[in-house]
């Protein structure tokens, strides 16, 4: 059995994650008011993995070997706006939202999807942490100042290896992904506090890296060979 846990803070003026990092500065007076957590910034990051030989199993070749690997992982950053709507007079492109208090989020499911024609944003209180700037002022929240939701699966895997002839050898493998189906939620529809997407959920990691069901924090599937 190992175990990992990583705790890491990493900060710049412009990142990426799996894009090209072209966001200019929010106000090109001060450009370390562009400081913040990088767009692929990880907090906590913790692996557990194991494997375990199955007594008695062992006919034909090597015993039953069962492995398992669990992750958790932080949410990613993002930065709330205020999309095309800007009053600065300064057409930065880039207008942040007015920050009033701490956002308070809630990620269970049954407050997301009370029903299946309900969405719901997973910041709860959004009129009372976010606000338009007024005209000629640039927003007070800082970049990538919100949280996205974390992540966690637990994945199985079960080998077993036969012998043939001399040194020759054949391996079954059968590998189960989010054995416990979990449900992982992707990004935020908007990131734009004036907008009425703003927090809701629509999809899950897998879709949003382009690979449905195939790509990490999709639901439960498994594969042999």
């Amino acid at each position: 059995m190992s175990c990992c846990y990583t705790l890491s803070k990493c900060t710049d003026y412009n990142s990426g994650n799996r894009d090209a990092a072209n966001e200019q500065a929010m106000n090109p007076y001060d450009p370390s008011n562009n400081e913040g957590p990088c767009a692929f910034d990880i907090r906590h990051n913790f692996n557990l993995g194991g494997s375990y030989s199955v007594p008695g199993t062992s006919v034909g070749g090597a015993p039953v070997q069962v492995g398992t690997v669990f992750s958790a992982v932080s949410g990613r950053p993002f930065t709330p706006g205020v999309g095309t709507f800007d009053q600065s007079g300064q057409n930065t492109g880039q207008l942040r939202a007015d920050c009033l208090a701490n956002p308070i989020y809630n990620y269970s499911l049954d407050y997301l999807f009370p029903d299946p024609n309900t969405t719901r944003s997973a910041i709860t209180s959004a009129s009372d942490a976010f606000a338009s700037p007024t005209p000629g002022r640039l927003g007070t929240c800082g970049r990538d100042s919100g949280r996205g939701p974390r992540f966690t699966q637990l994945d199985l895997n079960i080998v077993k290896e036969f012998k043939l002839q001399g040194s020759t050898r054949i391996q079954a493998r059968w590998e189960i992904f989010n054995v416990t189906n979990h449900v992982n939620l992707g990004n935020f529809l908007s990131t734009s506090v004036r907008s009425g997407s703003f927090g809701k959920i629509g999809s899950t990691p897998d879709v949003d890296r382009g690979n449905p069901v195939l790509g990490t924090g999709g639901p439960a599937r498994c594969s042999g060979r």
